[in-house]
């Protein structure tokens, strides 16, 4: 497997920070009709899309966080520090839930429809806003683009055990990873659920992905590392069979009529993962060359927008939500590709500010909570 270099400051990779900020952005342009720039993102052009980038380096980063924690305060911190990012995650689900329904409401009220506002619920919340309320608190309906954080509630939840398992035993880590997820269709049957088809993410499926990047982190392959001729050679070959793979995945997307259905993405098919596991040597090899900091250096907002994650999602989703409205009512819901680039423009200059806004205030409290301990230090 592959590691991305740490940088200073609690061994944060630059990297990592860049690729998941460009996800993020990614996310937003994907989720507005009519965007220009979503033509030009991963889903046009493979079988995967911007949800395995975000759930791998989740696993990824988790891992370098979890490992850092138990090194400077023990084990007990770290778990209670990953059990605590849970409840964070499942009340940023209900602030997501509670935002996408208040700009239904707003636009209900205002007789402004959109496809799209059929998505966030709002129409079965105004009929029954008990009953749906129930089950949104309980993860049993998850509108629109909040679909994603119950998953990744679930794996911040599951990482004092996962963690310390691909430390100690990787190997058989991964074969338990691989057999959940061989039968993740039937475990999802007792996921809380208000559909047959269950949850848009079935998390006993997409925590292999997420299983692989804590290996990632914790168990570099060594040929990824070492320079010596036979290390090279393996590289070279591996290089150029990922390249292979991604090439055929490639034309199979551009030139093969493929509608693969929402199972296909939701149990996390085999050729997704393969898909994925090819460009993701290929990535590592540019990153190992230095081009991926290169770029993250010329592009610090959008490292910005990735060291807050959580902050740039929960805002994300209702920026793009709102772009898709405003474009749509704008165009009569026939954007050309200038009034799409414009959409996108300002949704991406959105979610820079927010990166920035978010990165300022999180600053601000370090200060300020470093200044009271040297005030009381000083008493």
């Amino acid at each position: 497997m592959i590691k991305f270099p740490g940088t200073a400051g609690g061994g944060r990779s630059l990297e990592v920070d860049f690729f998941r900020g460009v996800v993020l952005l990614m996310i937003v342009v994907d989720h507005i009709s009519g965007s220009m720039l979503g033509q030009f993102t991963l889903q046009r052009f493979a079988i995967f899309d911007a949800t395995e980038v975000f759930v791998f380096l989740a696993g990824y980063a988790t891992a370098a966080a979890y490992t850092s924690i138990a090194e400077r305060s023990g084990n007990e911190a770290a778990r209670w520090r990953f059990l605590r990012r849970g409840w964070q995650l499942y009340r940023s689900f209900l602030l997501t839930v509670a935002l996408m329904l208040a700009l239904g409401l707003l636009f209900t009220a205002l007789r402004l429809h959109t496809p799209t506002l059929d998505y966030t619920d709002i129409g079965t919340f105004i009929d029954e806003p008990l009953q749906i309320g129930s089950e949104m608190l309980r993860l049993a309906r998850q509108p629109y683009l909040s679909s994603i954080l119950p998953m990744y509630m679930l794996f911040a939840l599951a990482s004092p055990v996962i963690v310390p398992s691909v430390r100690r035993r990787p190997w058989v880590t991964v074969a338990c990873s691989l057999a959940m997820w061989g039968v993740a269709p039937l475990l999802a049957r007792f996921l809380p659920a208000v559909t047959p088809n269950g949850w848009t993410f079935n998390p006993f499926a997409w925590q292999l992905l997420f299983v692989i990047g804590v290996v990632c982190r914790l168990h570099p392959l060594k040929s990824y590392q070492r320079e010596d001729a036979d290390a090279v050679l393996r590289r070279r070959k591996l290089t150029r069979a990922a390249a292979a793979v991604a090439i055929g995945f490639l034309c199979m997307r551009m030139f093969v009529e493929f509608d693969p259905g929402p199972v296909f993405k939701q149990n996390l098919s085999s050729l997704r993962v393969g898909s994925f596991m090819a460009v993701l040597w290929l990535v590592a090899m540019m990153v190992r060359q230095g081009w991926i900091r290169e770029l993250a250096d010329r592009l610090p907002l959008v490292v910005t927008v990735g060291r807050n994650g959580l902050v740039c999602f929960v805002s994300g989703t209702m920026i793009s939500l709102l772009a898709d409205i405003l474009l749509y009512l704008a165009t009569d819901g026939s954007p050309r590709n200038w009034q799409g680039l414009v959409a996108d423009m300002s949704a991406i200059a959105s979610m820079l500010a927010i990166g920035v806004a978010a990165q300022a205030w999180k600053d601000y409290r370090k200060r300020s909570k470093r200044e009271r301990a040297h005030a009381a230090h000083a008493h």
